[in-house]
């Protein structure tokens, strides 16, 4: 989605306009989940993709009248009746287009411009449209991770409004608000992958992680372990002092994933002990039952409730029979997935 963010701002930058294409709303077998966006320019080039076929095919055609009337459209589309006969799409779901037409202006810049800063920085944030936009922007704004909208004269009801919708990784909402409506779109964080430990199961982590969007810090207290040449995907490498105090200078938040691989269940204690403590949306450590069990107990001798252990995901990673460093690393990469995705534990053999 970053990538679709750049390359709006590219386009308005050079002043040229662009439609730009949401689903805005889906039920049922759809080729792609609400949220899902492409952009359409006028030469008809295209970025992004909302399931391709007949469905976009449709909402290439119906951007041609936005670029004509230089206004915006809703337009229903059912997969399962006549819309999709002769078609590769019979897939039985119905869902809603929104085309966006967006001038190249100042304002319409500026917001996409903003946009990108906050994806690129790791911030929440909330792109808000009322469905009745004019082509210059001067109505759309966005939302931060602070629950600030970019116009001051937004009314606290809206902001309140929009603030009830939990926010995920690519969904969309449409609400009303006095009789009028506003597609949110939410642009969240990929997410910061904090994997404390860097042996194998860590360097098959990042190399899928990285795959996936994810921002990623090693950490490791040994030099010839943590290191850029086993990893040069990550953002940034740390070597320890010791594993006491690792997460010290580090913004540790509902944005950010703990994964605990080190080399042993010491230091996976003294890891976890800490990590507990932060606000992390998700923490996991590798190893057995009885591995944890063990664990746990200590804790808990030391304190710790048994509520707060019930964030931890141990064994760590989705239940495929991984055993391999790289089926471990898929494992892993699968459970952070649907985390980001849900906000839920995913599913594991008891």
């Amino acid at each position: 989605m970053k990538q679709l963010i750049q390359q709006a701002c590219t386009v308005l930058s050079e002043g040229k306009d662009f439609v730009l294409v949401t689903i805005s709303s889906q039920s049922g077998s759809t080729p792609r989940l609400a949220g899902a966006k492409m952009i359409i320019r006028r030469d008809g080039r295209i970025h992004g993709t909302i399931g391709g076929g007949m469905v976009e095919a449709l909402a290439m055609q119906e951007a041609a009248a936005c670029f004509t009337g230089q206004h915006s459209q809703r337009k229903a589309f059912d997969l399962s009746n006549n819309d999709a006969a002769g078609t590769d799409m019979i897939c039985g779901g119905q869902l809603e287009l929104f085309l966006e037409y967006i001038g190249a202006n100042a304002a319409n810049l500026a917001v996409f411009q903003a946009l990108l800063s906050a994806m690129t920085s790791g911030r929440r944030v909330t792109l808000v449209c009322p469905l009745d936009a004019g082509a210059n922007g001067d109505q759309r704004f966005i939302v931060d991770h602070l629950g600030q909208s970019s116009r001051a004269d937004t009314p606290e009801a809206l902001l309140s409004a929009i603030k009830q919708i939990r926010s995920s990784t690519s969904a969309a909402a449409l609400i009303e608000h006095q009789g009028k409506e506003y597609l949110l779109s939410y642009f969240a964080v990929a997410g910061h992958l904090f994997l404390i430990g860097a042996g194998h199961v860590s360097a098959c982590t990042v190399d899928a992680a990285t795959r996936v969007g994810f921002r990623i810090t090693v950490m490791d207290d040994r030099i010839e372990f943590a290191n850029k040449e086993r990893f040069p995907l990550a953002d940034r490498i740390k070597v320890l002092p010791s594993f006491s105090d690792c997460f010290q200078d580090h913004l540790i938040d509902a944005d950010s994933y703990v994964v605990i691989v080190t080399r042993g269940h010491m230091h996976d204690m003294e890891v976890l002990d800490q990590a507990l403590r932060t606000k992390a949306g998700y923490i996991g450590m590798i190893g057995s039952r009885k591995k944890r069990n063990a664990i746990y107990a200590k804790l808990m001798d030391q304190g710790v409730k048994e509520a707060q252990l019930e964030r931890v995901h141990c064994p760590i990673g989705l239940a495929i029979e991984a055993d391999t460093p790289e089926e471990i690393a898929v494992s892993i990469v699968g459970e952070l997935i649907y985390q980001r995705a849900t906000g839920r534990k995913a599913w594991h053999l008891v």
